[in-house]
């Protein structure tokens, strides 16, 4: 299991609609939110290419400004 940590720059204006999408997103879960717009995401995805491409996807989503990755661990479930 892949985990990322993203840091998601909204526009404020928009911050609830974002938070909306990011929701309806496969492995995509929001922790928290700022009134100016930041908000803490985690993306859990068995592939690490799916993780790249849901990271990557992140921006594409209306009203978001940016989308950085700040953490990953894969976690071996195997064990």
């Amino acid at each position: 299991m892949n985990i990322s940590g993203v840091i998601v720059h909204a526009r404020p204006e928009q911050l609830a609609a974002v938070q909306q999408r990011l929701a309806e997103i496969a492995g995509v879960e929001v922790h928290a939110a700022t009134e100016d717009g930041k908000l803490i995401v985690t993306v859990e995805e068995e592939s690490d290419r799916i993780l790249a491409d849901t990271v990557l996807g992140l921006r594409d989503v209306p009203g978001v400004l940016s989308a950085s990755m700040v953490y990953h661990q894969y976690l071996d479930e195997s064990h």
